[in-house]
């Protein structure tokens, strides 16, 4: 059975570019959310009815749960078991939620902010369900609108959420953390832009591991104690620990 009409579950980045992606091909029929007011919105903006509660959710061919990892059994537990439901999670694993029929998972491998535009086509999804058919149906969905669909199991899934954590939250604090010492330096931060560019495009073209490069790959002590004292506690502390874990890969000596 194809996916026609979808009811979202949820308000946030994720719903709201969800739900512009796949409104081209389905239609958005309900929309839920404990925030009223960026609920009513997101169900304005597509013509559909707001729920207030999951029992108010009108019938649709999948239910949709865009919400925080957290919270996801809980919510799945209020669905009727009848009910196709999938959600956007990249660690909750299926064996998590006490439900074992019409549970999948639709979890595009992505950063998203609300009023940013993402190339949806090179976004991976990756698709689990509870049956072979389910899957399918929700490989096919996503198919529509991506040609980087994968069928993965919850363990595989979990560790890709990892990793993305690593190279998308980790490294966008650092990015944050750089601004603010600027700033405190009153120095602007687009200077480091075509570097940040550059370190992506690298890393992405020829892997990290050969993309290395700094005073800690070359075991400059002296420039690394020079940088360590320009920094707070709160910073030097990351420093150190990130500048240790470079040094050690590349056996040298512990700053």
């Amino acid at each position: 059975m194809s996916i026609k009409t979808i009811s979202i579950i949820g308000s946030g980045n994720i719903a709201t570019h969800l739900s512009k992606i796949l409104v081209d091909d389905c239609k958005i029929v309900s929309v839920h959310s404990r925030n009223f007011e960026t609920g009513r919105l997101l169900a304005e903006e597509h013509f559909c009815f707001f729920a207030e509660s999951i029992q108010d959710l009108l019938p649709s061919d999948l239910f949709l749960v865009c919400i925080n990892d957290d919270e996801i059994a809980q919510i799945i537990n209020q669905i009727p078991p009848h009910q196709k439901v999938a959600y956007t999670s990249g660690s909750v694993q299926i064996s998590d939620i006490p439900r074992k029929e019409n549970l999948g998972v639709f979890y595009p491998l992505q950063t998203f902010s609300k009023d940013v535009e993402v190339d949806f086509y090179n976004v991976p999804v990756l698709i689990e369900a509870s049956d072979e058919y389910f899957a399918q149906d929700l490989f096919d969905l996503a198919w529509k609108h991506s040609r980087k669909v994968i069928f993965a199991n919850s363990s595989d899934r979990k560790k890709l959420h990892l990793a993305a954590v690593m190279v998308n939250n980790f490294v966008n604090h650092i990015h944050c953390l750089a601004e603010e010492f600027l700033i405190k330096n009153k120095i602007e931060f687009h200077y480091l832009h075509a570097l940040i560019e550059e370190t992506a495009r690298k890393s992405i073209a020829q892997s990290p591991q050969l993309s290395q490069t700094g005073p800690a790959k070359r075991d400059d002590k002296s420039t690394l104690l020079k940088h360590l004292d320009m920094l707070d506690d709160n910073e030097k502390k990351i420093y150190q620990d990130l500048t240790n874990s470079i040094l050690k890969k590349y056996k040298h000596g512990e700053l």
